[in-house]
């Protein structure tokens, strides 16, 4: 037996007796170095054999802590990424983001929030991992067309995810925006189009973020009026119908005719129907912009 087989074996002997129990911080390299005399690589190499039989993780800001090993042990082959990210998005899906926690997936998992660690190094891991899921959900791009067909390809495909998941529009950032692998085929089809009908990097950049912050911003909605129908049980066309009595009353006629028009033509509103208007308007607004460059190259 080697010095690592020996000191791993102490180890688990320690966690089996309750002396190291679930949650207690593992030793660390250096504490296993003083304590058993050994090399700072056979350390190493003690946490790792540890690791990899699923007895600790890492936890983010409190180094290695020790797994509860009934619960990693009762889904040996159930639990995989794949499994957590898929166990959060139907969390994600049907409470909301905020309902999404190391704890709260654990438990609809039936293992230990530790366990989760092996896996997923924090949430926001989780929550990038989440939304790479969503993006991989979308049908693949396709490269023939010209540029207005792929943006309206890209962009009702990525309103389509956003329909399917109402917490992915939230979580997307335009400022810093995520590495999503499974995005980056939908961002090169976009760029690839608007750059092969004349515009510039940046003038095509500029377009492109134009048109996924539009489609982005819509659907923020999505989610914001699924939460209100389930607190007042109410559909916004319900709801508007409850506040035009209200509104026409606090409106002088005089003042605020077209108001008035509106309110006494009340139309169901639908928010796919605005996102096909913004997108027509967005995309015939490119035209122009695109025949001028055209223009002045001729």
């Amino acid at each position: 037996m080697s010095r690592s087989d020996e000191v791993v074996a102490v180890l688990r002997d320690r966690m089996a007796s309750g002396r190291l129990r679930p949650g207690d911080r593992a030793p660390s390299t250096r504490a296993i170095v003083r304590e058993f005399g050994v090399a700072m690589a056979t350390a190493s190499k003690v946490l790792a054999r540890l690791r990899d039989d699923g007895l600790v993780a890492t936890a983010p800001g409190r180094g290695t802590v020790v797994l509860d090993p009934s619960a990693t042990a009762r889904r040996p082959d159930a639990l995989t990424v794949e499994a957590v990210v898929a166990a959060a998005v139907a969390v994600a899906d049907a409470e909301g983001l905020d309902a999404v926690s190391m704890r709260r997936v654990g438990a609809d998992l039936g293992v230990s929030t530790m366990a989760l660690y092996r896996y997923v190094s924090d949430k926001d891991d989780l929550v990038l991992r989440m939304m790479d899921a969503a993006c991989a959900e979308l049908a693949p791009p396709v490269t023939a067309g010209g540029w207005r067909e792929r943006l309206e390809l890209v962009a009702r495909e990525l309103w389509s995810g956003f329909r399917r998941h109402p917490w992915f529009a939230g979580v997307m950032s335009m400022t810093r925006p995520q590495p999503v692998r499974s995005a980056i085929p939908f961002t090169e089809c976009a760029l690839e189009g608007l750059r092969s009908a004349g515009l510039g990097v940046g003038p095509a950049l500029t377009a492109y973020l134009g048109l996924m912050n539009l489609v982005r911003g819509l659907a923020i909605n999505i989610e914001a009026e699924l939460a209100e129908e389930a607190t007042s049980g109410l559909t916004a066309d319900e709801w508007q119908q409850r506040q035009n009595r209200d509104l026409a009353a606090a409106l002088p006629r005089e003042r605020f005719p077209r108001m008035h028009e509106l309110l006494e033509n009340t139309h169901d509103f639908d928010l796919d129907d605005v996102f096909e208007a913004a997108l027509t308007a967005y995309l015939d607004g490119l035209v122009v912009q695109i025949w001028a460059v055209e223009r002045r190259r001729a």
